[in-house]
């Protein structure tokens, strides 16, 4: 079965290659007129036909082996990890198809300006009427590239405005490489949340927050490369629409945007990435104004490609539903129970307790010893048990709880059973503290749980911290709001798994507070 799918997948990488091939054969169009003779510039232009070919292949591949996960879940491993691969590669396509696509844009702006020429009057407008059509001859279907950009704007925003056109694909780049690291953390989730093994757990969720941190970063750039794309673009063509005269568009593309920014903010963090939504209704109404803005100025090329472009953000969608993968412990908690005759014997010894590297459990200390026993009947019939030595001597055991409210009933509980100081001892990511011998010291562990990139403290992140952590302290400190202090470790864990539930885009971290 296993070596019938892998011919299968041989078999979609040679239409990947295939389909790549037939692309670099095909002919290609100069995109502004002129440059058809530039020999470097054609060779690019089929480079990222051939490119986009590779992607639309790959991508289909990853549909297909979808499916077939979907039709036989038995086979997860092998698809997953063919899914995680063909997603890779992809990633590597996107990155080259957008450093092609800078150079093209950079040969395509450099051509613009080097003729360009704002001394005379342009005799592909001259005696012209705005609004009456230019011959398709003159007429180029990248909006910007058009002769009238260049002869109503001044030079500095004319550059700014093709400057903006080169980095749209770079704004674009980065959205598709974002929602593609979703989909990777999609089919993470469903590997993550179904195995049962500790260490390929860790592997996979380390996966999951390089993703995680990647898109964080991915994110911050499309804020910053977009934005700076969109004012750019709005500015030049307000200041056109303002020289036709045109108030009625004018005013019409300002209640557009506004509409806009209402819904953004209306949307402020339903979804996965507040960026990701903000580029993607502003992208549509930037190309709603492009397409109005050409079809004033009798642009019917740029028009119908732009027409083209709105049909196709019709059917694209980033507003993503929120994607966290809580982190598993494999923590073993178990109460503690009594049975006779004793469960551990000379026959059956008491276990070397395991301490865990990640998470917090806590356990009850019945009494610490000079040598070891294996009689269980000491421990009146407990179970769990575990030893371990501590500084010479061996400290014994019982239970494993996750709360210390859950811990300090079961003290309770021993001490009605006879055991005259039983004790609470608490490990956090394997660091191991008495609580009862921190207390007397002065130094019981307290934690608060930080959380960075949040202008305010939303209502609803508030109830749900407050779900988790009662009443504790809600506080700001300088760029981060702070949650406690917190006696028990296992309710800060649960605050930041709360948190990031909420926004899994903010930043959270948990620190012990030292005295």
């Amino acid at each position: 079965m296993v070596e019938m799918m892998r011919k299968g997948f041989f078999l979609l990488a040679v239409l990947v290659a295939v389909g790549a091939a037939e692309a670099s054969a095909q002919e290609v169009t100069a995109r502004i007129a002129g440059l058809e003779g530039n020999a470097e510039y054609m060779e690019m232009l089929r480079e990222e036909a051939s490119l986009q070919a590779r992607e639309d292949s790959v991508t289909m591949v990853v549909n297909r082996v979808r499916r077939q996960l979907r039709d036989d879940p038995a086979q997860r491993a092998v698809y997953s990890a063919e899914i995680l691969r063909c997603e890779e590669q992809l990633f590597s396509i996107r990155t080259e198809r957008g450093r092609l696509t800078d150079r093209i844009n950079t040969v395509e702006q450099d051509w613009v300006l080097a003729n360009l020429d704002l001394s005379s009057p342009s005799t592909t407008t001259a005696g012209r009427a705005a609004g009456t059509p230019l011959p398709d001859s003159l007429q180029t279907a990248d909006l910007v590239h058009n002769a009238y950009f260049r002869e109503q704007l001044p030079q500095a925003d004319y550059r700014a405005l093709l400057s903006a056109q080169r980095r749209e694909r770079t704004a674009f780049d980065l959205a598709a490489a974002c929602a593609a690291n979703y989909e990777a953390i999609e089919e993470l989730k469903i590997s993550y949340d179904t195995i049962t093994a500790e260490t390929p757990a860790a592997v996979l969720y380390e996966r999951y927050r390089t993703l995680q941190s990647l898109n964080r970063s991915l994110c911050d750039s499309l804020q910053r490369v977009w934005g700076a794309v969109y004012d750019n673009k709005n500015y030049a063509y307000a200041y056109v629409l303002d020289r036709l005269g045109r108030d009625d568009l004018l005013a019409k593309t300002e209640e557009q945007l506004a509409g806009v920014r209402q819904q953004m903010a209306s949307e402020r963090g339903r979804y996965y990435a507040d960026e990701l939504t903000d580029y993607l209704l502003q992208k549509r109404a930037l190309v709603d104004v492009e397409t109005e803005l050409a079809g004033a100025l009798g642009l019917t090329a740029a028009r119908d490609s732009l027409a083209r472009a709105a049909a196709g953000l019709r059917i694209v969608d980033y507003r993503l539903p929120k994607l966290f993968i809580e982190e598993r412990m494999f923590l073993e908690y178990e109460p503690i129970g009594f049975v006779t005759p004793a469960k551990y014997n000379a026959s059956h010894h008491i276990p070397e307790v395991k301490v865990y590297e990640r998470g917090t459990i806590y356990r009850i200390l019945l009494g610490t010893y000079t040598n070891r026993t294996n009689g269980g009947y000491l421990f009146k019939g407990a179970y769990p048990l575990g030893y371990e030595k501590v500084e010479g001597k061996y400290a014994y055991y019982a239970g494993g709880y996750r709360t210390l409210d859950e811990a300090r009933a079961a003290q309770e509980q021993m001490k009605k059973k006879g055991f005259r100081r039983p004790e609470i001892v608490v490990w956090n990511d394997g660091e191991r503290t008495n609580l009862a011998d921190a207390a007397e010291q002065g130094n019981a562990p307290m934690f608060r749980v930080e959380i960075g990139g949040l202008d305010g403290f939303p209502e609803e992140l508030r109830a749900a911290v407050q779900a988790v952590a009662g009443e504790s302290e809600i506080s700001r400190a300088g760029r981060h709001f702070i949650v406690g202090p917190l006696a028990d470790k296992a309710v800060a864990d649960k605050v930041a798994e709360a948190v990031m539930q909420q926004n899994a885009s903010l930043e959270v971290k948990i620190a012990e507070i030292v005295e």
